[in-house]
């Protein structure tokens, strides 16, 4: 008896290890290809001066996505007026598709528009031409 116990608890076990991996993965995209953090306010990246721009953005909240030079990243960040190559203001995914950046210094900024904390999954490839 004491043996059909322990089989039966190993293959529970085995299930809800499988199940946990089967939510984690269809609720947070491919483990392999993305990572998640929480976002307070913002998240920087470096771009590629005269490359394309390939990847996609999804959050559960609102965010909004700049391209913008390092200047106006702390004019943004001082609460000042600011501009920007490309933005996408208050949306909930962004996908890249084939943006040309710019010559010079670059940044993308995700910025967490929402209340509290928020997963935010990414996956950014910044090619060169």
């Amino acid at each position: 008896m004491r043996r059909v116990s322990v089989i039966i608890l190993t293959i529970a076990i085995f299930l809800a290890i499988g199940l946990a991996v089967d939510y984690i993965t269809s609720t947070y995209g491919s483990i392999n290809y993305e990572w998640k953090t929480s976002f307070k306010n913002y998240h920087t990246y470096n771009l590629a001066g005269n490359s394309v721009l390939n990847g996609y953005i999804m959050a559960d909240g609102n965010i909004s996505v700049y391209i913008l030079t390092k200047e106006d990243f702390k004019k943004m960040k001082n609460g000042e007026f600011f501009s920007y190559y490309k933005a996408w203001e208050k949306v909930q995914s962004v996908e890249f598709n084939s943006i040309k950046i710019p010559s010079g210094e670059h940044i993308l900024v995700v910025k967490n528009e929402g209340q509290g904390r928020r997963w935010i999954s990414a996956k950014i490839v910044n090619k060169k031409e």
